[in-house]
């Protein structure tokens, strides 16, 4: 096996930008917010009786989001969306991913930036959708008058926005074309309105984080350590 061979099975094209990100940043030391996140979907969860069976269709309807939910003036189904889960499954597996994704990149961040990536690629992202697909509800063709209203539900949107973040954050190549890879071929194998909300969340985690220049830290940083070294071993060479 080869040495590039053993890195990729072993993640460390992940794992070591990940490091790198934490040793030069201040590290928050316990993830609040990604825990109160994760431990708000199971506690509706359980509250739903998600857990033991699929929730019923009326509920979930009543609490999803997207256009016709926002056009009726139901804001508030923005939260509500975030915390539903549709069963067992989704329930169980949608917490563990959000909060991994979003304490790795809280403890990197801090909590305030991590509480706006989930709220700007969870609400604002939805919105944005919303307005971009509710014209199609006008074209009378049954597919896209389907995309148009479609209603939907859970965190996807603000993991995808943490992902995007965390690529900013870290600051690597490798890291980044990963997330963006990742993003676009679930886009086209899976093709539904549910993952055009992943890209958008994607690219907004990405600016939320990038918007002070904190993701681009790591480079400035590596950068500076290479001029370091090139300047100490000048010395040592004089």
């Amino acid at each position: 096996m080869t040495p590039v061979t053993r890195d990729w099975l072993t993640l460390e094209p992940v794992r070591r930008p990940l490091r790198e990100s934490l040793d030069r940043q201040a590290r928050v030391p316990f993830p609040w917010v990604a825990l109160l996140l994760g431990a708000s979907i199971v506690v509706t969860g359980i509250v739903t009786n998600a857990y033991l069976h699929e929730i019923p269709r009326t509920l979930g309807h009543r609490l999803s989001t997207g256009w016709p939910a926002i056009e009726d003036g139901r804001w508030w189904t923005l939260a509500s969306s975030f915390v539903l889960t549709r069963d067992w499954f989704m329930a169980s597996t949608m917490p563990v991913i959000l909060v991994t994704v979003l304490a790795l990149y809280e403890r990197r961040a801090g909590h305030t930036r991590t509480l706006l990536v989930a709220f700007v690629g969870h609400a604002v992202g939805t919105v944005l959708l919303s307005l971009l697909f509710a014209p199609f509800t006008l074209t009378h063709v049954p597919m896209l008058v389907k995309a148009g209203t479609n209603l939907d539900y859970g965190g996807s949107m603000a993991i995808a926005a943490g992902c995007g973040a965390l690529a900013s954050r870290v600051g690597d190549r490798v890291f980044r074309r990963l997330v963006a890879a990742i993003t676009v071929v679930a886009l086209v194998v899976h093709h539904q309105m549910a993952d055009w909300g992943h890209l958008v969340a994607v690219v907004l985690g990405y600016g939320v984080d990038a918007v002070d220049g904190a993701g681009r830290l790591g480079r400035g940083d590596r950068a500076h350590r290479a001029d370091g070294g090139v300047e100490v071993h000048g010395r040592a060479r004089a």
